[in-house]
């Protein structure tokens, strides 16, 4: 049996379920991979808070950004994709490991 673990969580899911607990850290380690929350442009919640910090601002991500829960391991193809790409990809291959999609991501960088 395939033991399925996510590669990436939008906040409509990760938000309101266990995985909220990341909210409070910045980052969840779940089945022995490290997710992190990143912005739209793939930035880290830890170096948006540096930035935020610099601005002056109170939030790191703005209410109403996008603010997903990436694995670690797949948050660079998600910073060269960008999110729309990088989501396209993962929902029109459910079925692919994650060694298959970081091919797929490889091949999608190159033809960017």
């Amino acid at each position: 049996m395939n033991d399925f673990k996510p590669i990436c969580m939008t906040e409509e899911f990760w938000a309101n379920s266990q995985f909220s607990i990341a909210r409070y850290y910045g980052q969840i380690k779940v089945g022995g991979h490290r997710y992190v929350i990143v912005n739209k442009e793939g930035k880290d919640i830890f170096q948006c808070s540096i930035e935020a910090e610099k601005a002056g601002r109170d939030k790191a991500i703005e209410p109403g950004e996008p603010c997903d829960l990436c694995r670690e391991d797949f948050v660079k193809y998600y910073r060269k994709l960008g999110r729309d790409k990088f989501l396209a990809v993962l929902y029109s291959h459910p079925h692919a490991d994650d060694k298959e999609l970081k091919v797929i991501y490889e091949q999608a960088i190159k033809t960017k």
